[in-house]
């Protein structure tokens, strides 16, 4: 895991595009119920809206508005807020302030792991996002070039791996076996003539538009070929964990590889779909 500022706001160190952060309605009733759980609930909303620069729509001094008002933030703020909440438990007493500074931390993370979103809250109440800022960096990047509707089975079945990462305790193997299902969907998509998702048939259909793609150099189009021969080696390793009829289920694998390969469908599937892209029309 890279290393991040500790204790600071969300939005101060990521900024993405929001409609691709994990959010829910019961994720912000959560925190808007445990917000009310702790004193100096004035001081924090006064906080929040001199640092964030929102005007609350509600008497935040009583317990009830905070599900409310968490309801009509953007999602940045939302975020932004756990860490001010934090900031804002005072008490005159140091042991009583850090005991429910840590109350609160570990009922923040509480909801994070049930209601399955891909943030973490560090020992000063900094959010991030589970695995690292690149992992989700990624992900965004690739959501956002399966954008189009042609793409729309593709997507689904990608996101499912995340999911399935998110869960608890991690499907490693489901996360997998999603990221496979969904860069055979586009291979199938984009080759519909190919029999299935092999080394033989990536060879087949793949390679031809590679080297005709980058024939005007060299360098280019031989590291494509690399590129590709890692591509076969990386189906190879996801069929260790597709469990066949008649076969015996395989074990959980470590996290860090199911991660690792999750990270890796990312960049073979950006790629492929600019093969895709390239004519400006469906290849055969």
């Amino acid at each position: 895991m890279t290393s991040e500022p500790i204790g600071q706001r969300f939005s101060q160190v990521y900024l993405r595009e929001p409609n691709f952060l994990p959010d829910s309605e019961r994720l912000r009733n959560r925190l808007g119920i445990i917000y009310g759980i702790f004193e100096d609930r004035t001081l924090f909303g006064n906080k929040l809206e001199s640092e964030l620069g929102v005007m609350l729509s509600r008497d935040h001094s009583y317990t009830s508005s905070w599900p409310v008002i968490l309801r009509q933030l953007q999602l940045r703020d939302v975020l932004d807020s756990i860490t001010i909440r934090w900031n804002s438990i005072s008490s005159v007493y140091p042991d009583r302030r850090e005991a429910d500074r840590k109350r609160f931390i570990a009922q923040v993370r509480r909801v994070f792991v049930e209601e399955q979103v891909r943030y973490r809250i560090d020992d000063s109440a900094g959010v991030h996002f589970t695995q690292d800022s690149e992992f989700e960096r990624s992900r965004i990047a690739t959501i956002t070039i399966l954008g189009n509707p042609r793409y729309n089975s593709v997507r689904q079945l990608y996101e499912e791996a995340f999911i399935c990462l998110d869960s608890l305790p991690p499907d490693g193997k489901g996360a997998i076996r999603h990221s496979f299902f969904a860069i055979e969907a586009l291979f199938r998509l984009m080759f519909p003539k190919a029999l299935q998702l092999n080394g033989s048939e990536v060879n087949k259909y793949v390679r031809p538009q590679s080297d005709v793609k980058y024939s005007e150099q060299e360098a280019a189009k031989n590291l494509a070929r690399k590129q590709i021969s890692s591509f076969i080696d990386w189906i190879d390793g996801a069929h260790f964990y597709r469990h066949e009829p008649g076969t015996e289920d395989p074990a959980q694998p470590p996290l860090e590889l199911a991660v690792f390969m999750v990270s890796q469908v990312s960049g073979f599937i950006r790629w492929l779909v600019t093969f895709d892209q390239t004519e400006g029309e469906t290849p055969s």
